[in-house]
């Protein structure tokens, strides 16, 4: 599947040579040097003095935090964040720096969501961007009209998958029936072999990381019937919506309900038969397979540590830390 993805995907290109375009996941190129991504000009050695400031989807904090960590030598671990959630994250041990070092660390961490993210990139409000999809169709016309072009090139696999609750007998269902349920087609689950209620499908916010993928990749042209009482404003959305639903069906990136939120709140469900796994993502068997993609602004100075962090993600360098992440390597 991936194979097939790349290959239809390869064609689209923005007006900006190197950028990424379409509402689809980008454009994926798999070798920085082939396709004429320049090696830096130079390389120097990360600190809390020249580290780039980095950004991204909620979804990918963790990898963004690990990653920023291991470059420069400060101590984190996985750690549940119970004083506003339950859901796991890399976090930094900020208690163990100066406050001078903290300050420092705490302007090289943002997290302003994946769709913030690409705005301030545009803006130059950041450096580096790791996001759970490429550009939206709303940001590349923001940039436009910015006269702003983007680099962004994949570091990681991840999926697109569809939840319901434990309680809901419904472990699969098809791309087709996906669709309809969607469109308002199917309204019941006994059509799609659940029980007979009527199906509640939760939506996402516009320009959510989760919503450009849905109307993209699932969706393919068709048109969603508007449910505005449906609608989640955050990722942990689903998860609050189908907790006490068991007639909802919701949409999620596979890596924040598996690693990040990694409880019993919701059951993923397969799609034309195959459950989304590691093992399924990573062979492409699964249908939606997604990729997490790193941006930088294409007009970067090529010797600055921002680009040389991009290049090494690009090129696979740091896939023992995408790894470590819980992420599947791209390269």
């Amino acid at each position: 599947m991936v194979t097939t993805l790349l290959a239809a995907i390869l064609g689209l290109v923005s007006c900006n040579s190197d950028s990424e375009l379409s509402g689809n996941d980008p454009v994926l190129i798999i070798d920085p040097i082939e396709t004429g991504l320049d090696e830096p000009t130079a390389t120097t050695a990360l600190s809390l003095s020249n580290a780039p400031i980095t950004d991204g989807s909620d979804s990918t904090e963790p990898l963004r935090n690990l990653l920023m960590c291991r470059l420069l030598g400060i101590d984190c671990q996985w750690m549940q964040r119970l004083a506003t959630d339950a859901t796991w994250c890399v976090i930094p041990q900020y208690h163990t720096l100066s406050n001078e070092d903290n300050k420092a660390l705490q302007r090289i961490l943002q997290n302003r969501n994946t769709h913030g993210s690409f705005i301030s990139l545009i803006d130059g409000e950041n450096d580096i961007i790791i996001t759970a999809r490429g550009i939206s169709r709303d940001e590349q016309k923001y940039a436009d009209e910015k006269g702003v072009a983007l680099l962004s090139r994949p570091v990681a696999k991840d999926a697109f998958v569809f939840l319901v609750n434990p309680k809901n007998p419904v472990r699969n269902l098809s791309i087709e029936q996906i669709q309809k349920i969607y469109t308002g087609e199917i309204r019941n689950w006994r059509e799609v072999g659940g029980n007979d209620a009527t199906i509640n499908p939760y939506v996402r916010n516009p320009n959510s990381g989760s919503q450009e993928k849905m109307e993209t990749i699932v969706m393919d042209g068709l048109t969603m019937i508007d449910w505005p009482e449906m609608i989640g404003y955050v990722m942990l959305s689903p998860y609050y919506q189908l907790e006490n639903d068991e007639n909802g069906i919701a949409y999620t990136p596979f890596y924040y309900y598996d690693t990040i939120v990694n409880d019993d709140r919701t059951q993923v469900i397969g799609v034309n038969g195959i459950t989304p796994s590691k093992q399924t993502i990573e062979d492409g068997s699964y249908p939606y397979v997604t990729f997490v993609m790193s941006s930088v602004r294409a007009d970067i100075d090529k010797s600055s540590t921002t680009y040389q962090l991009f290049y090494q993600l690009a090129s696979g360098q740091h896939n023992d830390i995408v790894k470590e992440s819980g992420y599947i390597e791209y390269h």
